[in-house]
């Protein structure tokens, strides 16, 4: 991709071990707009909980014969685009990213590359104050858009769409200057 981007990211666990990750999904935000949304089931090669089937509705059958994270990652070309967006962002990033940080270690991912993220619960605390919690669903009420929730797709699409309203009422282009902007500190992941 040669324009600038951030990458939205959501995870879906299969248990309370957020390292258990089923369902990776991710939003290309280029140039103020969303240009693509995608998901990848993954084998999280862990027991799944009922609670969290309730939740996203993967079920065990539905990733018997799906790859693990670092094949799918490698296949859909992830580390690559980790690697060379301007920002990873993610709604409630500490989830998101701690989901990540285990998935490394769990499966020894040399191959990550070191990123900066940003998170859009934080942002959207600081930019939409008025609103009565600033939850995922909530945000996409106030975006007017319908999705389903816990879909990884989706969420990482509403995640996008609320950074490119962000952009929108502030008139800042680039994601890290709006968190410098809302005096959100950002996190990384190295290895």
């Amino acid at each position: 991709m040669s324009q600038p981007y951030t990458l939205a990211i959501d995870f879906e666990t299969a248990n309370r071990n957020s390292r258990s990750i089923c369902a990776f999904g991710w939003s290309v935000l280029s140039e103020g707009k969303v240009i693509t949304s995608q998901q990848v089931l993954i084998n999280p090669e862990e027991d799944f909980d009922a609670g969290n089937i309730r939740v996203h509705g993967i079920r065990p059958i539905d990733v018997w014969d799906a790859p693990a994270l670092p094949e799918a990652m490698a296949t859909h070309g992830l580390f690559e685009l980790i690697e060379n967006a301007e920002l990873i962002v993610a709604h409630n990033a500490a989830f998101d990213m701690g989901a990540l940080q285990k998935a490394i270690q769990k499966y020894d991912l040399y191959q990550m590359p070191s990123f900066q993220y940003g998170c859009t619960v934080k942002l959207s605390r600081k930019l939409y104050p008025w609103l009565p919690n600033h939850k995922l669903n909530t945000m996409a009420e106030f975006l007017n858009v319908s999705f389903k929730h816990h879909d990884a797709k989706e969420d990482a699409y509403i995640c996008a769409l609320l950074l490119q309203d962000m952009f929108d009422r502030t008139n800042i282009e680039h994601p890290v200057e709006l968190h410098r902007f809302c005096g959100v500190r950002m996190g990384e992941v190295a290895y």
